[in-house]
């Protein structure tokens, strides 16, 4: 995305699951590709800041780093404008990619994940205090609020995509979604976070009447009229799908949470109340006991359980919320503006659906052959990563397809995906031998295709006659003698 998106979570009561949904989410979006800051506004108990620090989460900090959310919130405060703060990178630490593993998507790379929070150990209290928070008028309030709304959307980290090498210098990158943890109840702080700061509300809610009726009543009071929104309302920005189910004015998603899975009959009722209540139907997170006794990232640490899916679910709503979702990304393949948006496209597409990543970008590799250097860089990176992890089993297809697309135009783009295979080959023996074969007879190379394709059989690749006589790149090299010899030494089948 050119900038970020800001979701801020707000709940009228503490006890419902909102630092944890947050979390999770984040992760989920970290492990699809997207790059994500979370914001620790819950600064009278700043929950996720001590999950993360307690759990070992963070990668050790570059040097002394002695700044956090108080220190921005404390020069915002002092009259500075967006544009003259110091970058997000002196106040933020990095979630430990080993952290992240677990969720690292088939196609495409893991997303930064960062988190500013708060240095508790600091006299975080009396920094606090001094802040002066509650002593701001409404007016001071919302020029903070929207101070830190365009300071987070200007913000960028250097990143290498896929098709950047490490000896390339990286690229200037922003973050995709700024996650912010609000404050509970009605407060300086939950105005400020709900306030021109957020892009989108998700607004999590408990099933009794305190939680509800708070709910609303904040709503009310916030001037977000709980109603949905009508098709006919004009988009809140140009990500709005208004069709989407959301509250208005500003986009807003309700979650109830935790929903029991006992007394079902009164559960229902509860959830069918909230939903007349609001106009929209609240996306349910189940009660799981685990999370009543200890925080966890349960979509990367408990995938499989059922609460790992609900998150899940709630993520790809939040994404929906801007057409980042795999449903949007497809449809906008065709027809392909340029070609590096089509290729960024399939990315965040096919992380969250590989295979259907994998249809889209062998198709649109076609439309790639020239163009963009970077692009094409990545479009070949993207296939070689996909041979290696399709569910397909197979390696013959991906690199051969971009060859044939470049072929015409260049005979010596060849060499970029050569390269490319030449380097798997050293991490992954075995890997890229057999579309060094089908390269090296594209260009009529008959020694270097025998070559290749000997090497893929002693690394274990069964290969038949069949196969060969079925794979169009090997035409032009048919005739060749030894070729033709070895090719004969093959089973039928």
């Amino acid at each position: 995305m050119p900038f970020p998106y800001i979701f801020t979570f707000y709940s009228y009561k503490g006890g419902v699951g909102r630092s944890m949904a947050l979390m999770n989410v984040a992760y989920t979006l970290a492990g699809w590709g997207r790059h994500v800051l979370m914001v620790d506004m819950d600064l009278e108990a700043p929950g996720i800041s001590g999950f993360l620090s307690r759990s070992e989460e963070l990668a050790a900090p570059e040097g002394a780093h002695p700044k956090d959310i108080l220190t921005l919130l404390s020069e915002a405060i002092g009259g500075g404008r967006p544009e003259d703060m110091p970058p997000v990178s002196n106040y933020v630490r990095t979630v430990a990619e080993s952290k992240l593993e677990k969720l690292k998507p088939r196609l495409g790379r893991l997303g930064r994940l960062d988190v500013l929070g708060t240095d508790l150990e600091r006299d975080y209290m009396g920094r606090l205090s001094q802040l002066g928070l509650q002593h701001l008028t409404q007016d001071e309030l919302i020029a903070l609020s929207r101070t830190l709304h365009f300071y987070f959307k200007a913000q960028r980290f250097p990143f290498r995509p896929l098709g950047v090498e490490d000896f390339e210098p990286p690229i200037d990158t922003p973050y995709d979604y700024v996650l912010v943890d609000s404050r509970t109840g009605i407060t300086e702080i939950g105005g400020l976070c709900v306030g021109p700061l957020a892009d989108r509300l998700v607004v999590v809610t408990g099933l009794n009447d305190q939680n509800i009726s708070g709910t609303l009543a904040f709503l009310k009071e916030a001037g977000i009229e709980p109603k949905p929104r009508s098709k006919d309302e004009a988009p809140w920005d140009d990500a709005d799908r208004v069709e989407n189910p959301s509250l208005g004015p500003k986009p807003t998603i309700l979650v109830a949470s935790p929903v029991p899975a006992g007394e079902i009959e009164r559960r229902d009722e509860r959830l069918n109340e909230l939903e007349n209540l609001f106009g929209i139907r609240p996306i349910p997170l189940p009660y799981h006991p685990r999370m009543a006794l200890i925080e966890s990232v349960f979509v990367r640490d408990y995938p499989q359980e059922y609460l790992g899916d609900a998150y899940r679910r709630l993520t790809v709503s939040v994404m929906e919320q801007v057409g980042d979702d795999a449903v949007a990304l497809a449809a906008k393949v065709w027809p392909l503006p340029t070609v590096r948006d089509s290729v960024a496209t399939i990315v965040r597409a096919a992380s969250q659906v590989p295979d259907a990543g994998v249809q889209l970008l062998e198709k649109a590799v076609l439309n790639v052959a020239t163009g963009d250097p970077l692009a094409r860089r990545q479009a070949i990176a993207l296939l070689i990563q996909s041979e290696v992890t399709s569910s397909r089993g197979t390696v013959d297809w991906g690199i051969t397809i971009m060859a044939r697309a470049m072929i015409a135009t260049q005979k010596r783009a060849l060499e970029e995906p050569s390269v490319k295979l030449l380097n798997l080959e050293k991490t992954r023996p075995g890997a890229g031998r057999y579309n060094l074969s089908c390269l090296a007879a594209w260009e009529g190379n008959a020694d270097d295709a025998l070559h290749w394709l000997r090497a893929a059989a002693s690394a274990g690749q069964k290969l038949s006659r069949a196969q060969i006589a079925a794979e169009e790149d090997f035409d032009r090299i048919r005739d060749d003698p030894d070729f033709a010899s070895y090719v004969q030494s093959l089973p039928e089948n």
